[in-house]
């Protein structure tokens, strides 16, 4: 009987000195790599990342003859994929760069207020020369972003406005020195 009494006292000793191990697990979020595996991109063609706000985020990919942009938002567990704009063209068409743009929602869609929208133009710069991008769009006149990828070349630039009613007037293309090579109206 001592025998039994001494081993419930041992286990309830064990027990009660055990923590609470669901108070120690830390609920990890979803990164945005984690939730661009959701686009069926493959992860070794997502090229760029951007955290717009805490809310808002996109990436940019490659694909053997295009690219295109990755829309995100942040969720409770983390960062969630919204959805993609894919853009596919004839290299031997082009000679300088691509002109492409995409929108997307920002944040939950609700009937009860104004929707705010996220856009992003963008391209691929084809012409070795050019090493400078300046986008004109509903009177704003701003230079883009420009990301390397081993052999290939993309830009880009946020649009500063939210609506998603902007629209490209002009994309001039620069060399180095400060020339200008190319302009495309929108």
């Amino acid at each position: 009987m001592k025998l039994i009494f001494s081993i419930l006292f041992v286990l309830i000793v064990i027990i009660s000195g055990c923590k609470n191990v669901d108070d120690e697990i830390e609920t990890e979020l979803n990164t945005i790599q984690q939730a661009s595996l959701e686009s069926g991109i493959p992860s070794a063609d997502i090229i760029y990342k951007k955290e717009i706000t805490d809310n808002d985020a996109f990436s940019l990919f490659q694909i053997p003859d295009g690219y295109g942009v990755l829309h995100f938002t942040s969720k409770e567990d983390g960062w969630g994929y919204r959805g993609h704009s894919g853009y596919q063209y004839d290299i031997g068409d082009i000679t300088s760069f691509t002109l492409s743009q995409s929108a997307w929602h920002k944040g939950d869609i609700s009937l009860d207020k104004d929707s705010l929208y996220t856009t992003v133009f963008l391209g691929e710069i084809i012409d070795p020369k050019i090493n400078k991008i300046i986008v004109e769009y509903d009177n704003i006149k701003r230079e883009a972003s420009i990301v390397k990828n081993k052999d290939r070349r993309f830009w880009y630039l946020l649009s500063e406005q939210e609506d998603g009613n902007e629209s490209v007037n002009m994309v001039s293309a620069y060399s180095s020195e400060g020339k200008l090579l190319y302009i495309e109206e929108g």
